[in-house]
């Protein structure tokens, strides 16, 4: 099973998610979510598709991707109790 916490720094449930996996025994990868998305001057005003999911994922965080399919905090902890 292949697992990435997608997250940024300073997010408590970034680190509640990260706290959890430890606990569970699982291994994960952390991905800084800063690092694939970039914001323009103006950006807030732009209402692209990608600019607009951006806004919402990172105000969504912590993303879990659980063998290429992602998730929120709640539905990953939720397959990964189940799949135990």
């Amino acid at each position: 099973m292949e697992i990435k916490v997608f997250g940024k720094k300073d997010c408590g449930l970034c680190e509640a998610a990260k706290e959890k996996l430890d606990k569970m025994g699982l291994e994960y990868q952390v991905m800084n979510i800063e690092d694939f998305t970039t914001h323009h001057e103006g950006w807030r005003d732009d209402e692209s598709v990608d600019v607009t999911a951006t806004y919402y994922a990172t105000n969504s965080l912590p993303i879990i991707e659980i063998d290429c399919e992602c998730m929120t905090y709640p539905e990953a902890m939720k397959k990964l109790r189940r799949g135990r």
